[in-house]
């Protein structure tokens, strides 16, 4: 072989032991449920600002719409990859179908709250009260029925009123009696009128309820899993520096909620106090089959056609990326992977 053909030859195979640049990294569409994000939703772009899902090969597009109806729908029609979503509608989606599996779950605990005007005092008195809501079998939908069923009250006996994504400006404009709030709409709401309460914390009345889930197709499951391993990987990582490292996550979460740093860092006090994120993979089996249990009872499942947490759940990709990192085990709210 000539001097000219050998030091090509050596510089082919170097090129081939280069890792992915991001010009040919693997590119991803992520369906997000609300526009601008909650807090609660920080995780996502937390990893894509500091790189932690370009450091694992992932070209990662985030696109807002809204609701996790809208995002799971997003994902079984193939307009987005991943699902940030509504842990009961997936379940209730495979149920009726979808070829689906959720992969993580960094925000099991239903972080909302129902908030009411000064006139309701407890859970009994939302007896034919104007309950606000997006759409019918949404994020508001399913916790205010939750907060019904508490408060022994039927559905029929209030009136659920469509309003849009964002609650607070119909509620500050008494066009409802009740939203279900994130921690930080409740504050900003709270501002505006003083005498609004929260009556009902989600994650102490539906303790087993799962909130927040990942879920993609079995398609991409087949096809990508390395991609999603570093997709659960930098959603991990990115999880527990809310925990561990506030003034490196603090300017992300300006930047994207468009909120007062003093409104984050007052939401963060409490969002921390209550563990509300899960650093590890935050798919409880006992969690995903009350969940699935409560969708069945409820009607939105059929009878008889609840899955099994094994057609619900793909943990290969959590336990993989778990593996690399270390079990998370606190200080701050330690928990342990499924």
């Amino acid at each position: 072989m000539s001097l000219r053909r050998f030091t090509l030859a050596l510089l082919s195979a170097a090129a081939l032991a280069i890792p992915a640049t991001a010009s040919a990294q693997t590119k991803l569409v992520v369906a997000m449920p609300t526009t601008p994000p909650n807090i609660v939703h920080m995780s996502m772009h937390i990893a894509n600002d500091l790189g932690l899902f370009k450091k694992g090969g992932l070209e990662i597009k985030v696109v807002e719409l809204a609701g996790g109806v809208y995002t799971f729908r997003a994902v079984v029609s193939g307009s987005a990859d991943i699902a940030s979503a509504s842990g009961p509608f997936s379940m209730v989606g495979l149920a009726r179908g979808s070829k689906t599996k959720v992969i993580l779950a960094n925000m099991p605990k239903l972080e909302a709250s129902m908030i009411v005007n000064a006139n309701i005092k407890t859970m009994a008195d939302l007896k034919g009260k104007r309950i606000g809501i997006q759409e019918p079998g949404g994020f508001a939908d399913v916790l205010a029925r939750g907060v019904l069923r508490a408060a022994k009250i039927n559905p029929k006996d209030v009136h659920f009123v469509s309003i849009a994504t964002e609650d607070v400006p119909a509620l500050v404009a008494n066009q409802v009696d009740t939203a279900m709030l994130h921690v930080e709409q409740e504050i900003i709401a709270q501002r505006k009128v003083p005498g609004l309460h929260a009556i009902a914390r989600m994650w102490e009345i539906q303790p087993d309820n799962l909130y927040n889930v990942m879920a993609v197709t079995e398609k991409l499951v087949k096809d990508n899993p390395a991609a999603l391993k570093a997709f659960v990987r930098g959603h991990i990582e990115a999880t527990r520096l809310i925990y561990t490292d506030r003034a490196k996550v603090m300017p992300i979460m300006v930047k994207y909620t468009k909120l007062p740093k003093d409104v984050i860092e007052q939401s963060l006090d409490l969002m921390v106090a209550k563990c509300i994120w899960d650093a590890n993979d935050g798919l409880a089996k006992s969690k995903v089959n009350a969940t699935a249990s409560l969708m069945e009872r409820v009607g939105n499942i059929p009878k008889g056609k609840k899955p099994t947490y094994e057609q619900i759940v793909d943990l290969s990709f959590a336990r993989e990326a778990i593996k690399e990192l270390g079990v998370w085990k606190g200080p701050i709210c330690p928990s342990e992977p499924s």
